[in-house]
């Protein structure tokens, strides 16, 4: 049994450790194998490196691509591939679980949250230690659909690197006023 094996990973996979070169189809046997495989191993370990862009999710990220394309080149054996894929993802998860819990740890590997803006007015030293221009704070506001600094609230910058904008709220317009035997009936809206 582990003869056939042996000779159905040569002949699909170019074996686990392979010896250049391999053929069009072993490549892409491995690619399959490889795809499938680290998608499993990213779902069990719960893993949103690919939602979130913290540096540790974005690290990962990366490394996990190089190995995994190396499984698939023939570069790695596929056993190699997958068991450090599966250790790298691990560590990942619980390096994660351990920031969730303790917020010193998590802020060591991803990072604090700046205020860039305060009451329409943006805060020089925040921007400068963020390295964000005040010409990145404008496409960060047109993004969401503002013109003007006058029109946020606060701004801030993210552990991820995005910029959150809060826009200030127009104070209430009063639109009708009724007078009714000597009752004043006030409606506002609120916008």
């Amino acid at each position: 049994m582990s003869e056939w094996i042996a000779n159905f990973m040569q002949t699909v996979f170019g074996g686990d450790v392979p010896q250049p070169p391999l053929s069009m189809l072993q490549i892409a046997a491995r690619a399959i194998v490889v795809y499938v495989a680290g998608l499993l191993i990213v779902r069990v370990g719960k893993s949103r490196m690919i939602a979130r862009n913290t540096p540790l999710d974005v690290i990962v990220g990366f490394i996990l691509g190089s190995i995994l394309s190396r499984g698939i080149t023939g570069h790695s054996s596929i056993s190699e591939t997958l068991v450090s894929s599966a250790v790298l993802v691990s560590v990942h998860w619980i390096l994660t679980a351990i920031a969730v819990r303790w917020h010193q740890v998590g802020t060591l590997f991803k990072g604090n949250f700046k205020v860039l803006v305060a009451d329409g007015q943006s805060l020089p030293s925040a921007l400068e230690s963020s390295h964000i221009s005040e010409h990145d704070l404008l496409e960060a506001l047109r993004r969401h659909g503002l013109e003007t600094l006058g029109q946020v609230d606060k701004a801030y910058k993210e552990r991820s690197g995005d910029i959150s904008i809060i826009p200030k709220r127009p104070a209430p317009r009063v639109i009708e006023v009724v007078v009714e035997s000597g009752v004043q009936t006030v409606r506002i809206v609120l916008e």
